[in-house]
């Protein structure tokens, strides 16, 4: 019972999460008071933010439904007529919720910090591009004449 208390500690704060990251969207939303777009997403035609908005629900179904399910194992151990072949049956699918849960919500934060890691790479590639073509030729010396000692 003690690792499904800590099994629940995880899978409440994947659900809180997810829900945080549900409310704050990446990129923000459309604040120009002209725009017929106002208050939605500035990233909502991208496929990376279709992916996060998928994958971040898929973590937050996966996480809430774990929740309910060490709740109903807890209040199924806490009877007497449950069988304990029912209450492993619950934490089973409570593990197998909870391990979606943690592999959506690292897809969707993948799809997050994928723009990113692509424009960093990108820049950095750049620069040592830039820096390999401007960086002034040296001439090879001689090395045949040395001596190993």
């Amino acid at each position: 019972m003690k690792t499904a208390q800590m099994h629940l500690v995880v899978a409440t704060l994947l659900m809180t999460v997810t829900f945080t990251a549900g409310l704050t969207l990446p990129g923000g939303f459309e604040s120009d008071t002209n725009s017929p777009n106002k208050g939605m997403a500035i990233l909502l035609r991208r496929t990376a933010f279709r992916a996060f908005a998928v994958s971040n629900a898929i973590a937050f179904a996966c996480s809430s439904g774990a929740v309910f399910a060490y709740f109903a194992m807890a209040a199924n151990a806490i009877s007497a007529v449950t069988k304990l072949t029912v209450i492993i049956q619950i934490y089973n699918m409570a593990i197998a919720l909870q391990i979606s849960a943690m592999a959506a919500v690292v897809v969707a934060f993948a799809t997050v910090c994928l723009a990113v890691t692509v424009c960093v790479i990108d820049g950095i590639s750049f620069y040592m591009v830039c820096f390999m073509i401007l960086l002034p030729k040296k001439r090879p010396r001689d090395n045949l004449n040395r001596s190993i000692v």
